[in-house]
């Protein structure tokens, strides 16, 4: 900043730097005169050895170009610093495929750590629940399938209800021309009969299912109970029937008054409303039982062993899958931090073309100054030795341009030039990146794939937490 050149009415400039000044170095007094004084006061002896003013002149100079010089080391340090930490700058901003696979790496890293710290304590008990899993399916002959039930017990639980219903609607017709209260008593009678025969139907149906158990003795009380819920659900159905027949004759009979003739002729129906009532009932049976027989596996005790190890199982496939969730999104990020390195190196590159621009410049002026002073230094000897040739006459022999360049310092540039070598280093190194760019980021978007796969393979995690586990053990 402080070191650029400023733009003036007179040119560029160096900062808090000015000219060289003539006056300064003759202080008043013209050369030329000083010359001719010389010359009055000295015979005529080799024209080239400078005077004491001549050399008193190249002294000024020099004092200046001096300064020059202190001025130049000066500001190389302070343009050095500003090159130094635009480099950091460019580097921090990580354009290079190295430190994006470091990046993808740690992150990795650290998403694995936190699913391996989740997970390590829950492995044990899925691994428990798998094995009694496994050991239920041996005890109990089952081939190593899936438990069937249902996937949802509320729409499994609702079919139940809607037999409820429609059977309470037929019920209730039938009965709401016998009952003393009419359609409302109807309907009452009509559901309280239709819970009892769906429930009762959905539970034998369930009972059922100890058919299929290898144990003779389980498997023959199960029959047992379903044969003794199957008379009972029966005999609600005959009972409903001759309950609606007397009730008909009888608005107010009462329930012992249903038994005795029942009991007496079961069979015997007068009315053909009471079949079709069984026959609705026994149709609602016999889908209450197929509804009861799929609560859960047929195979009692498998569905609620393979409930409690899927649950875990489902718990470890979340997580499993929120991991693969976590390491695309990772993955995507570091594909994206990628395609934003072509506009991060071409900005690095903008701003060290700029910098490279305002070195050249400030060279420039520096070297300008330079030679404005190596002038003013020619410009003060020709006119003094213009004063001695009015004594000597005219005198070619004096060559002012090796005299000059023997007599005073050199310009320093040396630290500036190494900026420069600098700064075309780094935009040469930034321009190959650029050349490469997109055959590497190829490169590297592959190696990123095939690490990303291997995070998500399952036998990864797999062989992961049972490393975790035994080394649990060898610490326990």
């Amino acid at each position: 900043m402080a070191w650029r050149i400023k733009e003036t009415k007179e040119g560029e400039v160096l900062n808090n730097f000015d000219y060289i000044k003539r006056e300064k170095i003759v202080k008043g007094v013209a050369p030329k005169v000083l010359g001719e004084q010389f010359a009055s006061a000295n015979f005529k002896e080799d024209t080239r050895e400078l005077t004491s003013d001549e050399l008193h002149y190249i002294e000024e100079v020099n004092e200046y170009i001096k300064r020059l010089n202190s001025y130049g080391i000066k500001k190389s340090n302070e343009i050095k610093k500003e090159i130094n930490s635009l480099l950091n700058k460019i580097s921090k901003e990580g354009n290079s495929f190295v430190k994006l696979e470091r990046f993808f790496k740690e992150k990795a890293g650290f998403i694995y750590d936190a699913f391996i710290h989740e997970e390590e304590t829950k492995q044990e008990a899925r691994l428990n629940l798998r094995e009694e899993l496994d050991r239920f399916r041996q005890e109990h002959n089952i081939t190593k399938r899936e438990a069937l039930y249902p996937k949802s017990y509320i729409l499994h639980f609702a079919w139940i209800f809607v037999f409820i219903f429609l059977e309470a609607l037929a019920n209730s017709y039938f009965f709401g021309q016998a009952s003393s209260l009419g359609l409302l008593g109807g309907v009452f009678i009509g559901f309280i009969t239709s819970f009892f025969n769906v429930v009762l139907s959905t539970i034998a149906g369930f009972v059922l299912r100890y058919k299929n158990h290898v144990v003779k003795k389980t498997r023959r009380i199960g029959l047992a109970i379903f044969g003794v819920l199957l008379l009972l659900i029966f005999f609600i159905h005959l009972f409903i029937a001759h309950y609606r027949e007397v009730l008909q004759i009888n608005p107010h009979v009462q329930i012992e008054a249903v038994l005795k003739p029942m009991l007496q002729t079961p069979f015997v129906l007068h009315d053909m409303e009471s079949l079709i009532l069984i026959a609705i009932g026994v149709l609602v049976t016999l889908f209450s039982i197929i509804k009861g027989m799929k609560i859960d596996d047929r195979y009692p005790g498998y569905g609620a062993v393979y409930r409690r190890w899927k649950e875990k199982d489902n718990e470890f496939l979340e997580a499993k899958s929120q991991l693969r969730k976590l390491m695309r999104e990772l993955y995507t990020l570091t594909v994206r931090k990628s395609d934003n390195m072509m506009k991060n190196l071409e900005n690095s590159k903008d701003r060290l073309e700029a910098l490279a621009l305002d070195l050249d410049a400030f060279i420039a002026t520096y070297e300008r100054y330079y030679h404005k002073a190596f002038q003013t230094a020619r410009e003060i000897l020709v006119d003094y030795r213009l004063g001695m040739e009015v004594i000597y006459g005219e005198d070619n022999s004096f060559d002012y341009k090796k005299i000059l360049e023997e007599r005073l310092i050199k310009l320093n540039t040396n630290m500036l030039l190494n900026l420069k070598m600098l700064i075309d280093k780094e935009l040469k190194n930034i321009n190959n990146q650029i050349d490469n760019f997109y055959v590497n980021q190829e490169r590297f978007e592959q190696k990123l794939e095939e690490m990303k796969e291997r995070y998500l393979e399952n036998e990864y995690i797999e062989k992961v937490l049972q490393q975790v586990k035994r080394d649990r053990e060898i610490e326990l």
